[in-house]
């Protein structure tokens, strides 16, 4: 009895120390630097373990070299990189010829907290092997007055899993200009399973600026999901997806968007697009055609409010030919507001199109509907969505941006 009891002992003793080792592992160390310490070595070398914490002081950090970071952190302990306050850390390049940030094969690597300017690409993700990238976390982060893209995530042959981009502020891009371009051409890279959520971009468009998309997520790409964004002043789509190639449909929810350069949201085939507010688009303010090889179908199109500027509402295209759509396409329960005595919904028949419960002003053009599928709207409005706490607040006049929508602010 007294050997079991002992034994039991001896147990529960080293499941304890086994515990508090782990714990200890887990927490890993903190590195602290200033811009006056060799900080580059801290974050570009090799001693960063899973766990591990880099705060960086208020300041500017410069550095004329390549800055390539590797690290891997795990699920349970990532790797964290952040400013010790929000809007006091600032990462400047001093030319074009190099990106800012290059994140290869990192996996389970947070940077938080600090701004970003200069150089060409803000932060570029890839692989140097042939793993996954998994579970990147950007947030926080001020991307801006940059000679590229702010975020790339195509690397051809590589595969983008699980990844996060949250509360981030992104304006004044270069090059290309897209706020995140995520996926490859032709699904030459694959973007899957991940969150693009509460951001604020804008102004991704000028002389310096040849497209200009806010969020795009290419052909082939999956499972993602593009959430309570604000995006304005955008030189291509506010949002533009391809298709998934037969994966999870990519899900487009309650974003606000506005004064697009081109159509608001684009969405070629399998996608659910849902509560998002679209104002003033340059071109419709949501549009699906054939693009890259992605046939519209498998679209749900459902609870949107789009008030247009001088195109249609809603514009939907058959691909080249086809007597009907590839999959089912289902748009219901949405406002579509055209310009005064136009076309609120311009679409082309086919089987497999739904279109019920729609209301707006103008005419639908293509079709014919019943008063089921649509009516003339009395002027009612759903209330704004108010986002309490959105980063987009910060920098604008709530009560303005609801005038854009025809709206008082709640």
């Amino acid at each position: 009895m007294v050997g079991s009891q002992l034994g039991r002992l001896l147990r529960c003793l080293a499941a304890g120390l086994l515990l508090a080792f782990s714990s200890s592992a887990a927490l890993g160390e903190t590195y602290r630097v200033t811009p006056q310490d060799d900080w580059f070595a801290v974050i570009a070398g090799d001693r960063l373990q899973p766990g591990d914490e880099v705060v960086l002081a208020a300041g500017t950090y410069r550095d004329p070299r390549r800055l390539a970071l590797q690290h891997r952190g795990t699920a349970a302990a990532p790797i964290v990189i952040r400013g010790a306050a929000p809007g006091t850390v600032l990462f400047h390049r001093p030319d074009a010829r190099q990106n800012s940030f290059n994140l290869e094969g990192a996996q389970h690597l947070q940077l938080r907290d600090f701004a970003i300017t200069g150089g060409a690409a803000a932060i570029r993700i890839g692989t140097d092997d042939d793993k996954p990238v998994r579970g990147i976390v950007l947030e926080g982060l001020h991307l801006h007055h940059l000679g590229g893209v702010a975020v790339t995530c195509n690397q051809p042959g590589a595969v983008y899993e699980g990844l996060t981009f949250r509360q981030n502020h992104i304006h004044h891009t270069g090059g290309h200009g897209e706020a995140f371009y995520l996926g490859g051409n032709h699904a030459s890279a694959i973007f899957h399973d991940s969150l693009i959520v509460e951001n604020y971009l804008h102004d991704l468009r000028g002389p310096e600026v040849s497209q200009g998309d806010g969020i795009e997520i290419k052909q082939g790409s999956y499972g993602n999901r593009i959430l309570r964004n604000v995006i304005h002043d955008t030189g291509f789509p506010g949002v533009i997806v391809y298709g998934t190639a037969g994966q999870a449909v990519n899900r487009i929810e309650n974003n606000l968007i506005w004064n697009s350069g081109d159509h608001g949201i684009q969405a070629a085939a399998d996608a659910e697009i849902i509560g998002n507010w679209i104002a003033d688009p340059g071109g419709v303010g949501i549009y699906s055609r054939q693009h890259q090889g992605a046939q519209p179908g498998n679209l749900t199109i459902r609870a949107n409010q789009v008030f247009a500027g001088s195109g249609p509402g809603l514009r939907l295209q058959r691909p080249d030919g086809a007597p009907a759509y590839r999959a089912p396409i289902v748009i219901r329960d949405n406002l579509f507001w055209g310009p005064e005595e136009g076309i609120a919904v311009r679409v082309e028949p086919g089987r497999q199109l739904r279109f019920q419960g729609n209301r707006g002003r103008g005419a639908v053009q293509g079709i014919a509907v019943s008063p089921a599928a649509w009516q003339t709207s009395p002027g009612e409005r759903p209330p704004f969505p108010a986002w309490a706490g959105h980063r987009a607040w910060e920098h604008l006049d709530q009560a303005a941006v609801a005038a854009r929508f025809r709206l008082r602010a709640p």
